[in-house]
């Protein structure tokens, strides 16, 4: 959004119709409402959140104050969800944080997705679909959901505009509902992606029941929570990935992601 990260993404569409990002991109919109001005203000804006390491120290993996949400898989090296803290909401490290990029190990989701993602036609599902070419460990990162960010008012008008043209429908809603310990929700948090038009290889996900992956918020410099899709199990060469489109997890942040099925 206004990183200057390095996102390592090499996908492509098979459909030139499409254009390929690597992130969340602001829709364009005419008649700019009070939703969709504060959805800008919220995408022009950065994140201030930074841990308290050193560049001599870096605690991001136990103490850091908002770190210890992966560790190193013992098989892979590489990166995963830490199985012992559940994670309703991830903040990663940014350029704003003193430790160091190299070592920190509290930056994932912002490098980009996995390598060996393969788009496939789907027979299970009659339609494109997304695989992967080697073994994914458990709570590895997979891609991001990412496309054009909406709001809600554009969202029913394109689900709206998807069923009169029997266009498959995309647009998928996070939704998180931060409380203060007491049952009244403090503030209600909508994020809506639409990938029809311009998205990232996130977008050829199908839905399961007993899906293979599951969805996270992970916010990096911005207060828009990116969508990511992690590994819910160990997931094998050649297997499809899956996630479950209405799925919702309420702990003491409310997460809860829908998208609505359709053809690709």
């Amino acid at each position: 959004m206004h990183s200057n990260i390095i996102i390592k993404d090499e996908y492509e569409h098979l459909d030139n119709c499409i254009e390929y990002i690597l992130e969340n991109v602001l829709s364009k919109e005419t008649h700019q409402d009070e939703e969709y001005m504060q959805l800008q203000e919220d995408y022009n804006s950065i994140l201030i959140n930074k841990c308290y390491c050193s560049a001599l120290s870096c605690l991001c993996d136990v103490d850091c104050n908002h770190g210890g949400n992966y560790v190193k898989d013992s098989q892979s090296k590489e990166l995963v969800l830490n199985p012992e803290k559940h994670q309703e909401l991830i903040y990663e490290c940014t350029s704003l944080c003193a430790c160091e990029p190299d070592k920190c190990v509290n930056r994932l989701v912002q490098y980009g997705p996995r390598n060996n993602l393969k788009i496939i036609y789907s027979d299970r599902y009659q339609s494109k679909g997304l695989t992967t070419t080697e073994i994914i460990p458990k709570g590895a990162f997979i891609c991001e959901y990412a496309g054009e960010l909406i709001t809600f008012k554009q969202a029913q008008k394109r689900m709206q505009e998807n069923d009169a043209n029997q266009r498959m429908n995309y647009v998928l809603s996070l939704c998180e509902s931060a409380s203060n310990g007491s049952r009244t929700m403090n503030k209600v948090l909508l994020t809506t992606v639409d990938p029809s038009r311009k998205g990232n290889i996130g977008r050829y996900l199908n839905h399961s029941c007993q899906p293979n992956c599951q969805i996270k918020s992970v916010r990096i410099d911005c207060p828009l929570p990116k969508i990511a899709i992690f590994a819910k199990n160990l997931i094998k060469a050649g297997e499809e990935l899956c996630f479950h489109y209405n799925e919702g997890v309420i702990r003491k942040n409310q997460l809860t992601v829908q998208r609505q099925e359709g053809i690709k």
